[in-house]
């Protein structure tokens, strides 16, 4: 009888992330540029109907074989992390299944086969089927790819902030209450938003570089210029508008995920007005120790974090130990407490599913009054315990401590 060790159990985890994490930054590597790219496409082709000119036809088959390289490869590595969500995170897809599977499948259901459906048209459909019929499938696959960045990043967005759902006592599972609420969360939108528009900043700057160096070789004058004129405008317009949703995404992280922004800034102690560190060489996080300078050199701007977060130069911005610690004055609840109320959270949904399991019907009932929103107990419950359900599985607060300089440099 073989019995796995706690050690065993970590390695399977690390191997794990790594192997996602391998999966999906190759996949990135790639689906950005796509789009993009697919909208460039789709631009060229409509110079191409407007105009019957045989130039535009080829600038456009050119264009498109690129495009179908990078599509091809995103392909293959997204099918592969759909079946990691349940090979190596089996029991995440189980708890939150109800939710983070309904975006994914939509994606498959509607995007997908609305790209993969029109992508073939529009790569063979040359004089085979209507000009206007395959500008048409040009357009339908670059809306395809863009509407499947928007239900993948749903489902991510709802990881990282999750709304939406209620708790199911009796199966253990998170499950959707509000389609709404999970499809037009703040975050979703703003995601979709962010992630799409750095996807046509980068085709247009990668359609630019293709360009430039078929100017420096001298080769296809034409071809370049032409190519470069329409990307540079695609590039400009996209950089303008990417701007607002890059604000919006620092500003969305101060307010859901506080400690990833404190992480990412390498922002230990949190502070009034707090500055940002632009370049700077991060120390090791057993080397910081608190109310020190968490870096051996860098170049500062005073205030712009705080700026930055909150649209107010003196406001306060949350460092990693005020996040563990506890911070009364600015109404952070210490770590410690929450995996208190969390433990008592995991307790009680154990005594609950001990009491059906013996039968005792009288103490289920009282419960599962708990559990549920509708009622007062359950009210009080759910907001101040069940609300930290994930922290009653920590074993210590430094769980709670990530990467900052990883993070930092990223």
């Amino acid at each position: 009888m073989l019995i796995a060790s706690t050690v065993d159990i970590m390695e399977v985890v690390e191997w794990s992330r790594a192997q996602f994490a391998m999966t999906a930054m190759y996949h990135f590597l790639f689906v950005p540029l796509t789009l993009g790219l697919s909208v460039i496409c789709a631009l060229l082709h409509t110079q191409y109907y407007r105009t019957g000119d045989e130039f535009w036809k080829r600038t456009t088959k050119f264009w498109m074989k690129l495009f179908g390289i990078n599509f091809a490869i995103g392909i293959a590595t997204g099918i592969i992390m759909e079946f990691q969500f349940g090979t190596n995170w089996s029991n995440y897809s189980y708890f939150v299944g109800d939710i983070f599977g309904a975006p994914l499948a939509i994606e498959a259901i509607l995007a997908f086969f609305l790209e993969a459906t029109f992508v073939a048209v529009m790569f063979f459909g040359w004089d085979r089927v209507s000009k206007g019929f395959h500008l048409t499938s040009t357009w339908l696959t670059a809306i395809g790819a863009n509407l499947s960045a928007l239900w993948i990043l749903v489902a991510n967005a709802w990881m990282q902030h999750p709304v939406g759902m209620t708790f199911n006592i009796d199966t253990a599972r998170n499950e959707m209450d509000s389609f709404r609420e999970v499809a037009l969360s703040p975050v979703a939108i703003n995601k979709f938003s962010h992630t799409v528009l750095s996807g046509f900043v980068l085709s247009a700057v990668f359609v630019i570089g293709v360009c430039a160096w078929y100017l420096l070789k001298r080769r296809e004058d034409r071809f370049a210029r032409k190519s470069i004129k329409i990307a540079s405008v695609f590039g400009i317009l996209s950089s303008i508008l990417l701007v607002s949703s890059g604000d919006k995404s620092s500003r969305l992280l101060g307010e859901v995920q506080p400690m990833k922004l404190a992480a990412i800034e390498g922002l230990y102690d949190g502070a009034e007005g707090a500055e940002m560190v632009l370049i700077g060489l991060a120390k090791p996080p057993d080397k910081v120790q608190p109310g020190e300078d968490p870096f051996y050199f860098g170049i500062r701007i005073p205030k712009l974090l705080s700026v930055l977060t909150y649209h107010d130069k003196d406001a306060y911005v949350a460092g990693i130990n005020d996040l563990i610690s506890g911070d009364e004055e600015h109404d952070l609840m210490p770590a410690a407490e929450k995996m208190e109320r969390g433990r008592k959270a995991v307790a009680e949904l154990g005594r609950y599913r001990q009491a059906v399991k013996d039968g005792d019907t009288a103490s289920a009932e009282q419960l599962k009054r708990l559990f549920s929103p509708e009622t007062p107990e359950g009210k009080e419950f759910l907001s101040e315990y069940f609300k930290y359900f994930g922290y009653g599985h920590l074993r210590s607060t430094d769980e709670l401590r990530l990467n900052v300089p990883l993070l930092f440099y990223c």
